[in-house]
């Protein structure tokens, strides 16, 4: 039996986009319109790792509980009051910054995130860590990520 994954909802993705206030890279749109990742919450998907280094992709709801969870604690190097930021994109954080969005979670804790904020490298994927903060990933883009899964899943056939 094939599975299959239903997309995200188109008010779940404005709810989110609204609460994070910044522009998603069009590919995770895309992205999460035809797949809208696990709930993570469940034991059961622990057994899949489609994402490599262990990351499983995060449904919209779920991002957007680990986004209400860690942006509590912004980068005071970064994060304005007023909501805005002093890094470009693709710059490094402690302890979280507000306009980096999980897209993944390891079982280790660790989140996958796109930064969202301005500059060349908008849309960056980076990894955060509790202990380390963000900082780059192996992955350009989401669009990086997801021609990996398909080579891998190619290859696999």
């Amino acid at each position: 039996m094939e599975a299959t994954w239903p997309p995200a909802l188109a008010e779940h993705l404005e709810r989110l986009q609204t609460r994070v206030g910044l522009e998603f890279p069009p590919e995770l749109l895309t992205w999460w319109t035809l797949m809208d990742g696990f709930d993570d919450h469940g034991a059961g998907n622990r057994s899949v790792e489609l994402i490599p280094k262990g990351y499983l992709p995060l449904s919209v709801a779920r991002a957007e509980e680990e986004y209400a969870r860690q942006s509590q604690y912004p980068d005071p190097g970064c994060c304005t009051p007023e909501g805005t930021h002093r890094k470009q994109a693709g710059a490094d954080g402690f302890p979280y910054c507000t306009a980096v969005l999980p897209i993944g979670r390891a079982i280790d804790g660790g989140l996958l995130c796109v930064d969202l904020r301005q500059g060349e490298r908008h849309g960056v994927v980076m990894e955060w860590y509790a202990s380390e903060g963000i900082y780059d990933s192996d992955w350009a883009s989401v669009t990086e990520i997801l021609d990996e899964i398909a080579e891998r899943l190619d290859s696999e056939q």
